[in-house]
């Protein structure tokens, strides 16, 4: 099967946060992880009804499907022009909550929210949550011949009416750089409603 690189997105802001220098020392992704590891299980445990979870690049991520959504609302495509798999981007509407699983603390709540889904306008637990774990279809929306192999959270990912709850380590948000009120090395949580998705278009 082949595997497109999409998650390749990931290891570069991982490769790049962990060249940052934080109070003299290097960055080390792994051992901070190790850190929040328990942390994140315990956060999960406790706020999710149902948790689940899935280890990407060793990393553990935890989540909880509280609306599947329609599944024929949406199909995410990959185009293979040229030689090339590139995400096709989408355009989706969403209502969001997210939370410092360090406090419980609400950092963000947003209402009615559009944004675009690709590889770098999102942080990497979000293309997670929201992206299939294999590619189906391409550009056009006809089936491909072989599925591509991505390794998002969900089958075949979110879908309009989709509801997703996700505990991840900092490792897939913003690592050792503090974003605003979120502070660095913050393991988070997010609960995300989507009410619309499309394919994205200059025009949108």
């Amino acid at each position: 099967m082949k595997k497109i690189n999409v998650l390749l997105l990931g290891c570069a802001i991982a490769v790049g946060m962990s060249s940052c220098i934080k109070d003299g020392e290097t960055y080390d992704a792994a051992a901070q992880y190790e850190i929040e590891k328990p942390i994140v299980q315990a956060y999960a445990m406790e706020h999710l009804d149902n948790p689940n979870y899935k280890d990407i690049q060793g990393v553990r991520v935890w989540f909880e499907i509280v609306e599947p959504g329609d599944p024929a609302s949406y199909q995410y495509k990959v185009s293979e022009s040229s030689g090339q798999q590139l995400l096709v981007p989408a355009q989706a509407t969403v209502s969001y909550e997210g939370r410092l699983v360090n406090t419980d603390a609400v950092f963000e709540s947003k209402e009615d929210q559009k944004f675009v889904i690709s590889l770098n306008s999102i942080i990497p637990a979000w293309q997670l949550a929201f992206l299939p774990n294999k590619f189906r279809f391409d550009d056009k929306g006809e089936p491909l011949e072989e599925p591509i192999e991505f390794g998002g959270l969900t089958e075949d990912g979110l879908k309009v009416g989709s509801v997703i709850r996700i505990v991840t380590p900092s490792f897939w948000a913003y690592q050792n750089r503090a974003q605003g009120s979120i502070p660095a090395n913050s393991p988070l949580y997010f609960e995300i409603s989507v009410s619309e998705l499309k394919d994205y278009t200059n025009s949108n």
